[in-house]
């Protein structure tokens, strides 16, 4: 329940502090005088989107600010604490505050919350209905929401169905995706075995390379070798002067000078060295003469490995280390996708089962949808005949789906008939104004009696006159035995109702206009009644009609 709201620097409202209490209060007003402007302040108090257009002329910022009653709310106290938002007392204090450069500030409780935060908790303490948000009944794509939330068992239905219809559409769209790259996991799988088995297939061992490059070298230069080998074993052994022949002379005369002069001594050891040196090179060089061949099978054979081990360096790495090193990721890769293959009947199974926990949840849901719509619709007829529709008719249209989609039907929609031998069309085609604020009202009367909102009417008697409108009234007070109700109204049978009045008016205040509020008193709100019928010039028969008016709804005014 709203105790209090303050306004300040808002459109023709310079400043304004509005006490509230149980009960109906009205709201009258020459147009223009600024009832709708405190209606739009209420709005974005509870989070509608605010606009520097609302600031006052003049001004940089406007503030709006509400008291709350909410210690009997328990949905909105949880909802409160789950945001970390203090309650004292069970009052909640509200403050938004918008400057000309499009910064808001909000406020629960002095805690800094999100505009987001603020529409929800917002939802929780006011419900505004007018002439305009008529048009949410007219929106198909909303109608749903009268049969889905007309009771718990509803409730509980379509959430229940919403969740399974999220995992199953999640579920899904993992397997699409999935699918979708079906063709190009199976590509990749192709490549990566065919490039695991060609490097296994090779067989590499590190260092191979090196070794097969040096070997083939020396196949390529065997003639060469073995030239040069023969070549130098001869100069060893063989030809006129044979080198170690000529070493052997020059070491047996170097030795032989020994007798004469002990100063050579060194150099004749050196000589002795050398000459066993070479010998056992030559003799080296002729064991390993005799050790090496040539062989051409052995030839091609290096060749081929030389060939495999370059084709394979092209593709994979620059050295058998990196080849192998390719060949473990590739291995791991197969791994991960041969997994993912795995994954899809596990993800076709999951799908499977959450598929047919929505269906399940469908049938629920599209049953009690069905037990609702007879309930409801008996409930507005009823309320059509209290406020004179005796011969109207409303049903919802629900067309249902075999596949699962997000409203649980192809189509959910209102059809109306305000006349007896007329079909029901939907109700946006055949609804006249007067009509659409009466099937409003009906609407608010069965879906509003555990509510513990504000309600507010802002001109919803628009269109209508006489025992209608004296009918509009009675279902707006009733209303106000489980509700606080705010009307904004022109009609003297709406007025009539209220136990609080507020007259908004216009005046110049040192050459600006302002809005200015005024609570009236019991003779007050009389003459105001009066004059709504009558005009400036109260007669003693509107006087007397205004006092009908009262007794006929048994108001005691609360001055």
């Amino acid at each position: 329940m709203l105790r209090q709201m303050g306004i300040r620097n808002f459109a023709l409202i310079e400043q304004m502090t509005i006490p509230f209490t149980d009960g109906i209060t009205i709201f009258t007003g020459e147009t223009g005088a600024g009832k709708s402007i405190l209606m739009d302040a209420f709005s974005i108090l509870l989070g509608e989107r605010a606009s520097s257009d609302f600031i006052r002329h003049g001004k940089d910022s406007f503030v709006i600010d509400g008291l709350f009653d909410i210690g009997d709310n328990q949905e909105l106290l949880d909802l409160l604490k789950k945001k970390n938002i203090d309650v004292e007392e069970g009052q909640l204090v509200l403050s938004r505050s918008f400057n000309e450069k499009g910064k808001s500030t909000i406020l629960a409780n002095d805690q800094a919350i999100p505009l987001k935060a603020l529409k929800e908790i917002g939802s929780y303490l006011a419900d505004i209905h007018g002439q305009y948000s008529n048009q949410q009944l007219l929106d198909a794509d909303r109608h749903h929401l009268y049969l889905d939330f007309y009771n718990q068992e509803g409730r509980a239905a379509y959430e229940d169905y919403d969740a399974k219809y999220k995992a199953y559409k999640e579920a899904k769209a993992l397997l699409d995706d999935m699918t979708e790259t079906m063709a190009e996991r199976a590509r990749e799988l192709d490549m990566l075995r065919y490039q695991i088995d060609e490097i296994e297939e090779a067989g590499l061992q590190k260092g191979e390379d090196q070794a097969i490059s040096e070997e083939l070298k020396k196949l390529d230069a065997f003639e060469h070798i073995d030239k040069v080998l023969g070549a130098c074993y001869d100069a060893f052994y063989e030809g006129r002067h044979p080198l170690i022949d000529t070493v052997n002379t020059i070491k047996t005369e170097v030795a032989d000078l020994l007798r004469y002069d002990q100063d050579v001594k060194e150099i004749s050891e050196l000589i002795n060295s050398a000459y066993f040196q070479l010998e056992e090179a030559a003799q080296s060089l002729d064991r390993y003469r005799d050790s090496i061949s040539y062989d051409e099978e052995r030839y091609k054979y290096c060749q081929e490995r030389d060939s495999t081990i370059y084709g394979l360096k092209k593709k994979y790495g620059s050295s058998i280390e990196d080849i192998l090193a390719y060949e473990d990721k590739a291995q791991a890769r197969l791994e991960e996708l041969e997994g993912q293959a795995l994954s899809q009947d596990v993800l076709e199974d999951d799908l499977a089962i959450k598929e047919a926990a929505a269906q399940e949840a469908l049938q629920t849901l599209s049953a009690v949808r069905s037990k609702n719509s007879l309930a409801i619709r008996q409930a507005l007829e009823a309320e059509f005949k209290d406020l004179g529709m005796d011969k109207a008719h409303i049903e919802f249209s629900i067309q249902d789906s075999q596949e699962l989609t997000r409203l649980g039907a192809n189509s959910i929609e209102l059809l109306f008939s305000a006349n007896k031998g007329e079909g029901l069309r939907p109700l946006h085609k055949v609804a006249s104004g007067g009509e659409l604020a009466r099937i409003a009202l009906a609407f608010k009367s069965i879906f509003s009696n555990h509510s513990l909102k504000t309600l507010v009417f802002d001109e919803i008697d628009v269109g209508i006159s006489g025992d209608i409108a004296l009918k509009v009234a009675e279902k707006i007070q009733a209303l106000s035995t489980s509700n606080q109700v705010f009307c904004i109204t022109h009609l003297p049978q709406t007025a009539s109702i209220g136990r609080h009045h507020y007259h908004l008016e216009k005046e110049e205040v040192d050459g600006r206009t302002i809005s200015t509020v005024t609570k009236l008193n019991q003779e007050q709100h009389l003459d105001h009644i009066a004059a709504i019928m009558s005009g400036k010039g109260i007669s003693d028969t509107a006087l007397a009609t205004a006092r009908e008016l009262m007794h006929h709804f048994g108001v005691i005014y609360e001055d």
